[in-house]
């Protein structure tokens, strides 16, 4: 099936995949933020707190995307990098 893998739906592939990292690494910043936030405010730091705790399911709401992502290509992942090293050629 990967042999057969069109361009476009590779492009697609990477797309996804990038789009997943970039999406997870912009809510682990943001996490990493808030807990500094958090810990900078100390005890009085309550609203630092909730903010905390919802980047923190931000991004782990994207890292379970990532992960859905990357285990959906596996077994087109060669024909996707194979896709990604032309592009970077390119």
């Amino acid at each position: 099936m990967a042999e057969n893998l069109e361009p476009g739906v590779a492009a697609i592939g990477v797309r996804l995949l990038d789009d997943a990292y970039m999406a997870w690494a912009a809510a682990e910043s943001e996490s990493s933020r808030a807990l500094r936030t958090w810990r900078d405010r100390g005890p009085r730091g309550h609203d630092a707190y909730y903010t905390y705790l919802a980047a923190l399911d931000r991004e782990e709401a994207a890292a379970r995307d990532l992960q859905r992502l990357w285990a959906l290509t596996e077994p087109c992942r060669d024909e996707l990098t194979a896709h990604q090293e032309q592009l970077g050629r390119a």
